[in-house]
C-alpha cells in the first residue's frame, strides 16, 4: 500500500509519467492474487488496463506495458484483436526479454484456441528464445497448460522432455500403423 501511495503522489507531479503507470499497474495486478471477493481483483484488473494503455500513449515501444496489457485483457475475458496486437507487439519490442517471454507465452497458451496461424507460430518462436534463457522454467510453464507437445520440435538439449515427446508420439505411431 505504500508503494501504490508514492506512486499515486508521483503522478500529481509528472501526471502521464509512463514509468510510473506501468508500475502501478503491475503493482494492481499483484493486489489481484490475495482477495478472495471477485468483485476486487476485477477492479484492479481494469485500473491495471487503464494505467497500460496510458502508459502507452507516453511510450508505446515498452514491451512490458504491452505484455501486461495483453495479461489485463486476459484476465478481464477480453480476447480480442487488442490483446493479439498487445501479444505481437509486446513480442516484437522485447523478443530476448525473459519476463515478456514469458507473459507473452502465459497468455498466449491461455488464449491458444483463438490465436490464427501466424500468431500460434510467433508463440513457437518464443518458447524457442525462452527455452534458451531458462529451459525448467518455460517447460513448467508450457506443461501447466498441457501442452509439452509444441517443445517436441525443439532442438535444445537443456529442455529433457524427449520422455514426453516419445510417448505423445507413440499413439500416433500406433494409430497410422492400424490404418494401414
Amino acid at each position: 500500500m505504500r508503494a501504490m501511495t508514492y506512486l499515486t503522489d508521483s503522478l500529481r507531479y509528472s501526471p502521464r509519467n509512463p514509468w510510473t503507470l506501468e508500475e502501478m499497474g503491475a503493482l494492481q495486478l499483484r493486489r489481484t492474487r490475495g482477495p478472495t471477493d471477485s468483485r476486487l481483483p476485477m477492479v484492479a484488473v481494469r485500473s491495471a488496463n487503464v494505467n497500460f494503455h496510458m502508459a502507452l500513449r507516453e511510450r508505446p515501444t515498452s514491451p512490458v506495458a504491452w505484455a501486461n496489457l495483453a495479461l489485463t485483457k486476459l484476465y478481464l475475458g477480453e480476447q480480442d484483436d487488442e490483446l493479439f496486437a498487445a501479444l505481437r507487439h509486446a513480442d516484437e519490442l522485447g523478443p530476448w526479454e525473459f519476463e515478456i517471454q514469458q507473459l507473452v507465452l502465459f497468455v498466449s497458451l491461455a488464449a491458444w484456441d483463438k490465436l490464427g496461424t501466424d500468431q500460434r507460430a510467433a508463440t513457437v518462436r518464443t518458447l524457442e528464445r525462452a527455452a534458451q534463457r531458462d529451459a525448467e522454467k518455460t517447460v513448467k510453464l508450457v506443461g501447466s497448460f498441457k501442452r509439452l507437445d509444441l517443445l517436441c520440435d525443439i532442438k535444445n538439449a537443456k529442455l529433457k522432455v524427449e520422455e514426453a515427446c516419445s510417448r505423445l508420439r507413440k499413439p500416433t505411431a500406433k494409430r497410422s500403423s492400424r490404418a494401414r
